[in-house]
């Protein structure tokens, strides 16, 4: 194996690893059995594009809660301008937004690296 290769997919599942954790964090349940085991055991193409496929989603699913989230804040600040209270709820959903935001990205980089796994491995 070139030893650039090794080194660079030594970094890509470091990577890999620190956001899967990160996401866990924020997960209910953390991910599912099967899908870790997908993690571990991906060699081939369709390994790594089955799993760049699952992160777009997640990414799709994180971007589709940060703008409803937005809608809420929008909403919110509506009701606080209108004097019925809650001035803290546009900042909660603002943030919402912004973590989500993150994870999507996160996703997105997440699928991006199986991507390039995928461009490197066998059929």
């Amino acid at each position: 194996m070139n030893p650039k290769f090794a080194s660079s997919r030594r970094i890509v599942s470091l990577l890999l690893l620190s956001a899967v954790l990160a996401s866990c964090a924020s997960a209910p349940g953390g991910p599912s059995p099967d899908l870790l085991q997908k993690i571990e055991s991906a060699r081939t193409r369709s390994d790594h594009e089955a799993l760049s496929t699952y992160y777009i989603k997640q990414a799709a699913a994180a971007r589709a809660l940060a703008a409803e989230h937005r809608k809420m804040a929008q909403s919110y600040q509506g009701m606080f301008a209108g004097g019925r209270g809650g001035a803290s709820m546009p900042a909660h959903c603002n943030a919402i937004v912004r973590s989500q935001e993150g994870i999507a990205t996160e996703y997105e980089g997440m699928a991006a690296a199986h991507r390039q796994m995928a461009e490197q491995a066998k059929p």
